[in-house]
């Protein structure tokens, strides 16, 4: 009994697992059915026209004398949905004749498998990319229809490691075709390096349209101690630590959060390095390029102390800018040394512009300045000529530094300590710590110095002797010391006279000490005073000669009655009487 043509075709899964993919013994089921076709080749790919479809199988026109048939499965689409009408053509790929029904049967999915990989081996050749749907996760990567199944390997899938790769199913994706299996038709795909590319592309575009000083739009992508870096949309630029704000000491992440969008302005661009640097700071005004306008001389502003060091106190203004305040202008007081001594970081405090550090970006303040300055008062205070209580702050070479009061001090110089001559170490006189009397002698407003004295306190013993002995008069002392030059002698007290080798005698005297020694009783005149260099010239010789010239005057003055010395005994009298 002969079969219908309806009756002649398989069973709607007859050699098709219930999957509803085809097992491995289909193509042995078919073997058996299918006869080989004279006219044509098995394996042969050839276009047919439809001719109908049915719920099973599609009927094509091969120019043979019974018609093909093709199983309906393989027209349709992933929703369920039939891809072929009467009359379109299709490429198929002969499999053979059916011995029953002499129906040829033929395969429009190897057809597709055929074309399809011939564009998969084109494309991985000429290097261009294709089009597939991620069908499943393998424990490698994913699935990839894109006619045929290939396989797209996990690192191949983003640029970025890709932590769910579920996530891809279904996505229709563009990749490279980067390896491909002729024997068993298998191909690789890379996802990854379309996005390389792409990515290539676009920093190469991105470039090539940047201009130093344009604004552009980017996102803060990491800060780090040297910068911020910001993606411009495939380049990565840098806006340096000292780009991101005017103010200094600035913390970044302060002033930007990574993930968020902001605008800079570029201000560098090296093409053949691919780097860009930009700032954000830029993209408002200098606020130091008008510095003394908005802050000029004098002004008191308000600041918040942000570092202390031995030297400075630094301190951001209201606006961001920075000040600095020297240690020399913390206050008047004389014991406040350094900025600890006053103040702590986080302190508000009010300080008086006194100038600018153009260099360094600083504006110098003073916090001093806004107190009255004692100086104003000081010579009311201490008159030149009173006596003053000091404390002894250092004792130096040249003399010694006193403290007046809590923000004066002056000099205490080691010519006004002593009226000796001859004292020359303040370390002996004085300590640090000592309170002593001294005399206000000298003020300099201008230079704000004041010079104090410790001899003034007594008597001048120079002058006070010098009053009661004028010059040419007769002094008698002790001989302090005898050089080759002459005889130091010691008049009163701290006071000496010098009188030199030439004044000792009438006649020529060639070594002084064959004639005198320290301890000897001498007199002699004062035939000069030096009231500056505090100097006193002696002379024994016209003491000598005066005194022979008022014996000459005493003996002319005798009656002749009297006479009873002649002049040769006087004057012989007078020389040793005068070396005892």
């Amino acid at each position: 009994m002969m079969r219908t043509n309806d009756e002649m075709m398989p069973l709607p899964n007859e050699g098709v697992s219930d999957s509803g993919e085809d097992d491995g013994s289909f193509e042995e089921l078919l073997e058996q059915y299918v006869e080989p076709v004279a006219e044509r080749e098995i394996g042969e790919l050839i276009r047919a026209r439809v001719v109908d479809v049915k719920k099973e199988y599609v009927l094509l026109d091969v120019g043979d004398k019974a018609e093909g048939i093709v199983d309906i499965r393989e027209f349709v689409d992933f929703r369920g949905n039939v891809t072929v009408a009467p009359g379109d053509e299709v490429e198929v790929v002969i499999l053979g004749r059916d011995s029953e029904t002499g129906q040829v049967r033929l395969s429009h999915r190897k057809a597709k498998q055929r074309s399809t990989w011939a564009r998969i081996v084109e494309a991985h050749e000429k290097n261009y990319t294709v089009l597939g749907v991620v069908k499943k996760v393998t424990p490698k990567g994913l699935l990839v229809d894109v006619g045929i199944p290939a396989f797209m390997p996990a690192s191949q899938v983003n640029i970025h490691r890709v932590e769910n790769l579920a996530s891809f199913v279904g996505q229709e994706v563009e990749a490279y075709v980067i390896d491909v299996d002729n024997q068993r038709q298998r191909a690789v795909l890379s996802r990854r390096k379309k996005q390389e590319e792409d990515l290539k592309r676009k920093r190469a575009e991105l470039l090539a349209s940047l201009e130093e000083g344009a604004t552009v739009t980017g996102k803060v992508k990491n800060i780090t101690e040297h910068g911020v870096f910001v993606d411009l949309g495939g380049v990565d630029a840098l806006v340096p630590r000292e780009e991101v704000a005017w103010e200094k000491r600035v913390d970044p992440a302060e002033v930007l959060k990574v993930g968020y969008n902001y605008k800079f302005k570029v201000i560098g661009v090296n093409r053949e390095r691919e780097r860009v640097t930009l700032s954000r700071r830029q993209l408002k005004p200098d606020p130091w390029e008008k510095i003394e306008q908005n802050y000029p001389l004098e002004l008191v502003v308000t600041g918040t102390v942000i570092n202390l060091t031995p030297t400075a106190a630094y301190v951001v203004l209201e606006d961001g800018l920075e000040g600095r305040i020297h240690r020399d202008h913390l206050s008047w007081a004389l014991t406040v040394r350094k900025p600890s001594d006053i103040l702590k970081e986080g302190d508000t405090v009010k300080a008086m512009v006194i100038g600018y550090d153009h260099n360094k970006r600083l504006i110098e303040l003073s916090l001093k300045q806004i107190t009255m300055d004692p100086w104003l008062e000081v010579e009311s205070k201490y008159p030149v000529g009173s006596r003053v209580k000091v404390k002894v702050m250092d004792v130096v070479d040249y003399g010694a530094f006193v403290q007046l009061d809590e923000t004066t001090k002056g000099l205490i110089h080691v010519s006004d300590m002593s009226y000796d001559r001859n004292f020359k170490n303040p370390k002996k006189l004085v300590s640090p710590g000592d309170e002593i009397e001294a005399v206000v002698l000298k003020i300099d407003k201008e230079a704000r110095r004041i010079n104090l004295g410790i001899k003034q306190l007594e008597d001048d013993p120079f002058e006070t002797f010098l009053a009661q002995h004028p010059e040419n008069s007769v002094v008698t002392g002790t001989v302090k010391n005898v050089t080759d030059f002459g005889v130091f002698v010691e008049l009163a007290p701290r006071v000496e006279g010098l009188l030199h080798k030439s004044q000792w005698d009438r006649h020529r005297v060639e070594k002084l000490e064959d004639v005198v020694k320290p301890g000897d009783t001498v007199t002699a005149k004062i035939i000069k005073v030096d009231h500056e260099d505090r100097k006193i010239s002696l002379s024994r010789r016209q003491y000598l000669l005066d005194e022979e010239r008022r014996q000459v005057e005493k003996y002319t003055k005798q009656e002749p009655v009297d006479a009873k010395i002649n002049l040769g005994e006087l004057l012989g009298n007078v020389k040793p009487k005068l070396t005892e």
